[in-house]
């Protein structure tokens, strides 16, 4: 579980396909609220694809990045990347890392990590 999962959860209910809000709006859907550096370093909202930052996976991991943030009116505008449940109209199931989706298996069928292999076709 995340600190970020508030954002998600709250991202997944708009039904438009962009949304800008106020930093104040993100803090108060972040568990905690935002850290001093969502609102001192321009980096800290950028879109990353390494799994590395909590706070990015948090609005990717709904179908959401970060088009536009204006650090002098400390607003920030995220567009949606894919559909999610206002679309389809099912609840939204967070996405999961190859890694996640392995370590999930290996428990469910009680085998090691290492014997789980993922194909993905498209």
């Amino acid at each position: 579980m995340s600190k970020y999962d508030g954002l998600a959860r709250y991202l997944t209910e708009q039904d438009d396909e962009s949304i800008t809000l106020s930093f104040e709006k993100v803090s108060a859907v972040v568990e905690g609220g935002l850290p001093q550096s969502a609102y001192d370093y321009r980096p800290w909202w950028a879109n990353r694809y390494d799994g590395k930052d909590a706070q990015n996976q948090g609005w990717q991991s709904a179908g959401w990045e970060t088009a536009d943030v204006d650090m002098k009116r400390q607003k920030v505008t995220f567009n949606r990347t894919f559909k999610t449940r206002s679309s389809f109209g099912t609840d939204f199931i967070k996405p999961l890392t190859i890694e996640q989706a392995k370590a999930g298996l290996a428990v469910a069928f009680q085998v090691p990590v290492e014997k789980i292999e993922i194909t993905i076709k498209g």
